[in-house]
């Protein structure tokens, strides 16, 4: 039986998965949207979603779209996007390291029941890609 609860860390074959601090507090806040009875299964689901990206599988556009845009480096030509790990009602935005080799961090979770991405959700996960990636503080 798979661990029904997240960790901070998923250590798999291509990548490591990281959670920025307070992502899996938002977690479960957007747990509550789902019902009680399928907690559990839901979890689980995400958590096997994280495993697989943690081991390079192949992941749909469907399951893992492209988001939104990171912050431009200073001198930055072209830029990054982020991600996020759907599974409806909840979506985890996440992004790949450039200073942190084969690592993606989870900025955060919400309850998403529209496809458009909310500016308040780039903002965090901007705030989060700068802590890590600028002012190289992890946690």
């Amino acid at each position: 039986m798979t661990d029904s609860k997240l960790k901070e860390k998923y250590e798999g074959s291509k990548f490591t998965i990281i959670h920025c601090d307070g992502a899996i507090k938002s977690f479960h806040k957007a747990l509550g949207s789902v019902d009680a009875r399928q907690r559990k299964s839901f979890t689980r689901a995400i958590i096997h979603q994280i495993n697989r990206l943690a081991n390079g599988h192949r992941m749909s556009k469907e399951s893992f779209p492209q988001e939104g845009d990171l912050p431009k480096r200073p001198g930055q030509h072209h830029t990054k996007k982020f991600n996020a790990l759907k599974r409806i009602p909840i979506r985890g935005y996440c992004w790949l390291s450039e200073l942190h080799e084969h690592t993606y961090f989870i900025s955060h979770y919400i309850t998403k029941k529209k496809d458009k991405l909310d500016s308040s959700d780039t903002t965090l996960v901007g705030h989060n890609w700068e802590r890590i990636e600028v002012d190289e503080h992890e946690r």
